[in-house]
This record gives C-alpha cells, structure tokens and sequence, in this order.
C-alpha cells in the first residue's frame, strides 16, 4: 500500500482521511499543529450586524449563537460546524480564503463586523474588511499549537513505516509542527495552497502538488496527481503513458504571482476609470439607491465629498447625471444654470481635483414623458431636440465641464453639440460620443436611479438594436466625422466584439460603459455567495480594455482604485 501522512489538526475526523483512502490510499493522520481555547470575555453578539468566524475551532469556542446577527463562515467546514450548532450560515464565499471572505461580504461599508479568529491567523481578512469599511472587532478565541508534544510519538511510529510516500500540509503552521517534531524535510510534500507551499519550501520540503483550491477534495486530488497507488506486488495505480510537452511550455510564465504580473497584457489603472455620479439639488443630501448597491443620489456638497474620495484613490473622472426638482414636457432643467449639474460642477471646478469633469448630455432625466428628446405627438422629433441638447452642453461647459457627453441618440447630435459650444466659446470641451449605444435590458437599474424610464413605448425608434454590428460601426463613423473626441460603446460587456473592431479600425479614445445591470448582477450574485465579488468586478473590467476600451465607466471605480492600490 501507499502510505500518506497527513498533518491537519482533526486527525483521524479529518475529510481528507475519508477521501484519500475512498482513492485506495493508506492514512496515516498526526496532527503536527493543533488548537487551545483562550479565555476569552465574549462582548454581546447581538450588537453585531455580521458574526465572522474562520474555523470549527472558532464555533466551538462561542459560548452562545443568538438570532440577530448574520454569520459568515470561511468556507464549508466551517459552515457545518455552525450547522451543527443550530445557525444556518449566510455567507459562505466560493473560495476558502480570508481575503474572499473579506471580498464577498455585501455592503461592509460602516456594519459593524465580529470576527473569530486564531492567534496566528493571517491579517488578510480583517484588513479586507477595514479597507472595504467595516468596523472590525477581533476575538482570537483559541491560540494555535505548532509541534504538540502529544503527536510527537505518532509521527515517529508514522515515519518508521516504510511505504510512506507523502506529506500533507494544509497551513503554514503545520510545516513548522512537522519540523518541531523532528519530522524532517525528506519526504515528498502535498500542499493546500501558495502560501503553505511557500512555508514547506522555506522548510527545505520538496512540493510534488498544490491543490487547485483550498477544499479537502481538492487536496486529494493534488496527492492523486503527484503521488502513484500501490495496491500491492508489482501493481501501480498511476496515469497512463502519454506524450508530454517538449520544449513549448506555456505553463512557465503561470508558475508564480511575480512572473504573470511580469508578462500580463492587460493592465488596468485607476486613471482610466470614470465614476457616475446621481447628483440632486439641495444640501446635506444622500439617498440610496435601492437598485444599485453602494450608490446614492447626492446634493452638490455630498457630491464633492465623494470626488475628493474618488481624486484620492486615482480615479480619472466622474461623469454627472442630474436629477431635477420638477420636470416638464420639453426638458428645460437640463440647461438650467441652478440645476444640480451646473451646480455640482462649479463646485468640483472650484475644488480644483486632479479629476476630469464629464457631464451626460440627455433630455430623459428632465423631461416629464421620459424620453431622450422633446415630442412631436407619440414620436420623438429628432431635430427639435438638437437645440436642447446643445444648450445643455453649452450650460455644462460653462459651468466646468473638461466633457460632454451627448447619450440622446439623436441623429447628429455630435455635430449640433460642437457647432454649439464652439459658437458659445468652449471650443476646448471635448465631446465623449454615446456612438454605440444599445437599446438594452441591462439599463433598468439607471432608470430606477434617474427617475427617466418612458411613460410611454420605449426607446428602440432612436436607441441601436443590440443585433447589428455594422450599424454600431456606422453610428461611430458619423459621430468621429461629426467632431467626437471620445467614442464610448455602451453597454459594455454584451459589446465587446464592437470594442475590438472599433480600435482596429479608429485612432480616437475609446470608452466603454459598465452599466447598472451589469454592475447589478455581479453584486446580486456575489450576495449569494456564487462568485467572488473582487474577482468578477476585476476579471470583467480586465475584459472591457482587453477588447480595447481606453476608458471606463464603471459603477465599482472606487473599490477597483482601491484594490490597484494595494497591488502597486
């Protein structure tokens, strides 16, 4: 038989024991680390909003778990423990990690947060929580035991068989406990993940497998993959003969964190991300926004309050949309000069932030039917709506705006915009060009946000068909000749084929926008613990400049500003 020791401080009630030998695996368990309760004087859980905790050991140690707070659990093992106990855990991430923990929590920003943890344990997760906002109360309820003097025995009888083939690691601190033991470094080592990978190879332990992800099942599999069967005489259980790879690797440039940055084609920095800001008049004002998570409508002075934030972080710009006190039939608070748009960005101006000023250039916010222009009878007269647009531009500019951005769909309205401001003196306003831009479902949070969803029909007589195109393609022909500085493809990720073609085939900038339902759905997934929240909102945007967006528009430019920061 082949013999593997495994290290983890459940011993023979571990899962992994049960796998292994499910796989024809002799097990024999010595728990090189080990935990001990701590006296701990508990405050009441109930003033918590979220009770977190990391381990079995940390439920063991709760002297009560009374209904109130919500529970998170690191991962699976933990989320049974709890089980057993009586709570149904709320969030248990995809991964099994602090720092996905930390990322999948939902709204942190000011709950106040218990967290039940090891004396030993990683500071990732509490320091994922104060960066996203939470206020953080840690109870290191049990103290980890490296090297228990009780195991010392066991790994000696363990080690004096001779069909031992492996060691399992599962932490940092079961390598040491190995060490302390007298274990040595000679046997061949399977390993949970980077970073007890990198404690057993700081030990002198030779790593043969890492698991793929941190779960038991996983952990079996890494010991299946690196490590033959022997189900007795000359019998191997082990893979087949195949052709390997020769000299054309491409798994060299993936084998560490430091070579893929290296080599990594697509960067993102926080100077190519534009937030949208709802801006409402009055002072002091902050309404959330039930549709998109994290964001609110904010009065002129709020509204400067969170762009300094964004400045601070890198963020490149913030792009206005208004939301006025009345509304009328032809849309006129979109030029007004007392609005909440003219007025925020006269205070932005004024501020003087090391960010670019962009306002939305559109009639549906302020027209009391919700459409993009004025009306003639049922339909939108595209050319009697080109004036209002380019006196709302005109009225932005002069209050400070660095962009204009016109959405409305109209037929040239790119060139009425720029005919308009350079008339009006603002020939150095850039125009940022809603070209590409789709009559699409993904827009509904926006809408709620806004207050601008149709009382009648909808927008498909002036909005794209998200089937076609060479239409798209057409529509950023014209509004490059019509003078556009900037050409944006909304909405982001149903576009990505037309962001591609479009940067072969233009040399302006190109944005791209994330839209609310976009945004929406990775944050309603990631509530429900489905996806890990940091990683989707990461990998997508990765995506939209990787099809050639320059700019982007997202609803998640703070938190990405910040976790580019804690990369640099």
């Amino acid at each position: 038989m082949t013999t593997i020791l495994i290290t983890r401080p459940s011993g023979a009630a571990d899962p992994l024991m049960a796998e292994l030998e499910s796989r024809g695996y002799s097990v024999r368990p010595v728990p090189t680390v080990a935990t001990r309760a701590l006296r701990v004087d508990w405050p009441d859980l109930r003033g918590f909003e979220w009770v977190v905790v990391t381990s079995a050991a940390g439920v063991d140690s709760l002297p009560l778990l009374p209904a109130g707070p919500r529970w998170a659990a690191v991962g699976h093992a933990t989320a049974d423990a709890l089980r057993a106990r009586g709570v149904e855990a709320d969030l248990v991430p995809p991964e099994s990690s602090g720092a996905a923990l930390a990322s999948a929590l939902p709204d942190p920003g000011g709950a106040r947060v218990l967290l039940v943890r090891a004396s030993a344990a990683d500071p990732d997760l509490p320091d994922g929580l104060r960066n996203r906002g939470a206020s953080v109360t840690e109870i290191t309820a049990y103290e980890t035991v490296e090297g228990p003097g009780d195991s010392a025995a066991l790994l000696r009888r363990a080690l004096a068989r001779p069909d031992v083939a492996a060691v399992v690691f599962a932490s940092g601190s079961a390598v040491r406990g190995f060490i302390k033991l007298g274990g040595g470094n000679s046997l061949p080592a399977v390993t949970i993940g980077p970073r007890t990978t990198s404690a057993a190879r700081a030990a002198g332990f030779t790593v043969v497998a890492e698991a793929a992800a941190p779960d038991f099942e996983q952990l079996a599999a890494a010991v299946e993959r690196a490590i033959p069967v022997d189900v007795g005489g000359d019998q191997l259980i082990s893979r087949p003969a195949v052709k390997t790879p020769e000299a054309v690797r491409p798994r060299r440039l993936r084998s560490s964190p430091a070579l893929r940055a290296l080599v990594r084609e697509t960067r993102l920095h926080p100077a190519q991300l534009i937030a949208p800001l709802f801006v409402v008049g009055g002072r002091g004002q902050r309404h959330e926004i039930a549709s998109l998570k994290g964001h609110h409508r904010l009065s002129p002075d709020v509204a400067l309050q969170k762009a300094r934030e964004l400045a601070e972080l890198g963020v490149g710009g913030v792009l206005l949309f208004g939301i006025p006190d009345s509304k009328d039939a032809n849309g006129s608070g979109a030029d007004d000069r007392r609005g909440p748009v003219p007025e925020t960005l006269r205070l932005l101006r004024r501020e003087g932030l090391p960010i670019a000023l962009a306002a939305d250039v559109c009639l549906c916010e302020y027209t009391s039917h919700g459409h993009c222009g004025v009306l003639d009878g049922q339909k939108v007269d595209n050319d009697a709506s080109l004036p209002r647009l380019a006196a709302a531009a005109i009225t932005y500019a002069d209050a400070g705006a660095d962009i204009v951005g016109p959405s409305a769909m109209m037929d040239g309205q790119v060139a009425a915009l720029r005919s308009g401001l350079d008339g009006a003196g603002f020939a150095d306003t850039a125009i940022m060009a809603y070209a590409s831009k789709h009559a699409s479902t993904f827009y509904g949070p926006f809408r709620d946000a806004a207050g601008s969803t149709p009382s009648f029909s909808d927008r498909k007589s002036y909005q794209m068909d998200p089937a076609n195109a060479h239409e798209a393609l057409r529509e950023m022909q014209l509004d490059a000749d019509e003078g556009a500085d900037i050409l944006m493809v909304k909405p982001a990720l149903t576009s990505l084929d037309l962001l591609a073609r479009a940067r072969d085939r233009f040399d302006l900038p190109l944005a791209a926008y994330q839209v609310s339902g976009e945004a929406a759905m990775i944050e309603a997934a990631a509530e429900h613990g489905w996806i890990d929240r940091r990683s989707a909102i990461l990998e997508s945007i990765t995506a939209i400049v990787r099809a050639g967006a320059g700019i982007v528009i997202t609803y998640f430019a703070a938190d990405v500003a910040s976790w580019l920061r804690e990369t640099r």
